[in-house]
């Protein structure tokens, strides 16, 4: 009986461990792997492992280990500055361009660095400790890198304009029915006999076809009454994209659909300006685009590093209709979808 008891047990522990397994398999964050560390999109983070040894002739087991923790910490801090240096900040630069040409900017990054939280500590059999430290990517790093960037030379999509609603208005080519004016009554005490004045049938109206173009415009009216969208989810998966701090999303003719300018500076680097997701499902139970967000399909990835997104101008006119009633582009409410 003890025997089946075990077995039983066994079987529970098993399923239990591929539960949490697969759970945590739902969660697909977008992660980068570095030679000195890794890189998570989804939570935006960069992290990084180092490792210490007890040096040798110290006896006291203590001061051996805190020695080795203090080695740990800092080769992880070395690894961790090697990490940050390698990440995108827009299509054409990433931190290290800007701490190569600016010892300012390299003094404020290594003291962010050196700020970095220990996320995990490893004691190791023979004495020596592993060390995992991580900084955010919002916050302090990404407001140097917004202060370091030059202004955006793209020319910006203009909002479509809302028209009223308006009242039909005669076609030209009716004319109006004349009617005569009535006769003067004559002097005669007789009166006089009542002429019917029939007006003239309107002429009938001639229809033009509409021309090509014409049907391409009532082809592309926005639907006003989806006006509920409260976040936007780009969907540019199998186009080669790579996330970065600042990316762009683009029209097809190259102009600025959402980029930096768009979100109000005081929550730019305290929030970042897009997050990422694996698949569009993920993406639409993150709480930074809420309800109701509007998906739309990437065409192509732009930029040198591929940084930048292209939508349709089909749909960069709905969101640039839609935003301004929700506010979702100016408060952020962005997630872009890689693979």
């Amino acid at each position: 009986m003890r025997k089946i008891g075990f077995s039983f047990l066994g079987i529970f522990l098993i399923i239990t461990f591929l539960g949490f397994w697969a759970s945590a398999q739902d969660v697909k964050e977008v992660v980068e792997s570095l030679p000195n560390g890794t890189i998570n999109w989804t939570q935006g983070m960069v992290t990084a492992k180092g490792s210490g040894a007890p040096p040798m002739g110290v006896t006291i087991p203590s001061q051996a280990r805190l020695m080795a923790e203090r080695a740990a910490r800092a080769d992880a801090l070395r690894n961790l500055l090697e990490a940050v240096k390698g990440v995108r900040v827009d299509a054409e630069t990433t931190v290290e361009n800007f701490t190569t040409k600016s010892d300012v900017v390299m003094t404020r990054v290594s003291g962010i660095v050196k700020g970095a939280v220990v996320v995990d500590k490893r004691y190791l059999s023979d004495g020596g400790v592993e060390i995992t430290v991580a900084v955010n990517l919002t916050g302090e790093l990404l407001a140097v890198m917004l202060q370091e960037l030059p202004p955006l030379a793209i020319p910006l999509m203009s909002a479509p304009a809302i028209s009223p609603i308006q009242k039909p208005v005669p076609h030209p080519m009716t004319p109006s029915p004349v009617i005569p004016p009535m006769p003067k009554p004559s002097p005669s005490p007789t009166p006089p006999k009542e002429t019917k004045v029939t007006p003239p049938p309107p002429a009938e109206e001639k229809r033009v076809p509409a021309t090509p173009e014409v049907q391409a415009k009532v082809e592309e009216k926005v639907d006003l009454k989806k006006l509920e969208y409260t976040g936007l989810i780009v969907d540019a998966r199998k186009l080669g994209l790579r996330p970065a701090l600042i990316p762009k999303i683009l029209n097809q003719k190259g102009e600025l659909v959402y980029s930096s300018q768009s979100v109000e500076q005081r929550d730019l680097a305290r929030m970042g300006l897009v997050g990422y997701a694996k698949d569009v499902d993920a993406a639409a139970k993150n709480q930074r685009v809420t309800a109701e967000p509007y998906v739309v399909s990437g065409l192509n990835a732009s930029g040198e590093k591929r940084t930048d997104v292209v939508i349709s101008n089909r749909d960069a006119q709905t969101v640039l209709t839609t935003a301004p009633y929700t506010g979702y582009l100016k408060n952020g409410r962005v997630m872009i979808v890689y693979d």
